[in-house]
């Protein structure tokens, strides 16, 4: 009767443990969860915002290659091209020309070698302008994108490193909850095997004759229990 009451005493407080830790580490994983669903909101929420700076940036690496010869097959001839597509630049070319011209005729040289060599050296001029005016602005167009780009790989490097301590911090509460939970069973039963040592030493005190006290209710016996046979304990006894 009372090993089994003792028993019972002890499974309850385990059940009790168990089910406290179980929430405790629940709670907890709810928690880090929560945690890392915000952070990798916030990093979508990044991306989405400088995804047209990263677009934009990208967008300016195939002319500017073109321009630099880095493109697979490039020749003097392509990149002349490319300088070619350059907005404005057949415009101002034909202008340019246009008014040398007219400025030799008017001082009667029409298209002597004078005329010719001023209208080499203007294109030559327009091309070399041109040429580093595109790669100026092409190279701004790309560092834009770059500075998108590098921003972002910083963002998802914090957001990474966020994740992992919060993960880390996870993992060591729940195992102080197990810990926890390790000792309070090893209480519980250290508890239980005293309680039951105590009952068998006073049975063995009282011959026998002792009864546990009642945990019952009002029934609940709070005075000393008495040993029925003092002589037979050392210190006892006329």
């Amino acid at each position: 009767m009372v090993a089994a009451a003792v028993i019972t005493s002890a499974v309850v407080g385990a059940v009790a443990v168990t089910s406290a830790g179980s929430k405790a580490a629940s709670a907890t994983r709810d928690a880090s969860n929560a945690a890392v669903a915000q952070q990798q909101a916030a990093l979508a929420q990044q991306k989405e915002l400088g995804a047209p700076y990263t677009a934009f940036g990208q967008s300016g690496i195939k002319p500017l290659q073109d321009l630099l010869g880095l493109t697979a097959g490039s020749t003097p001839a392509s990149q002349q091209a490319a300088l070619a597509g350059t907005p404005g630049y057949q415009f101002a070319l034909q202008q340019g020309l246009q008014s040398t011209k007219a400025q030799a005729n008017a001082m009667g040289m029409g298209l002597s070698g004078n005329t010719l060599a001023a209208l080499d050296q203007y294109s030559t001029g327009l091309a070399d302008q041109t040429y580093q005016q595109r790669v100026g602005n092409l190279e701004g167009v790309v560092g834009i994108g770059q500075a998108a780009a590098a921003g972002q790989a910083a963002n998802i490097g914090q957001g990474a490193a966020n994740i992992g301590n919060i993960r880390m911090a996870q993992g060591q509460t729940q195992a102080g909850i197990a810990m926890n939970q390790g000792a309070a069973y090893s209480n519980i039963l250290g508890n239980a095997a005293g309680q039951y040592a105590t009952y068998n030493t006073l049975r063995g005190l009282q011959g026998g004759s002792y009864q546990a006290p009642n945990y019952s209710g009002s029934n609940y016996d709070f005075s000393v229990p008495q040993i029925a046979n003092p002589n037979a304990v050392p210190g006892f006894g006329p």
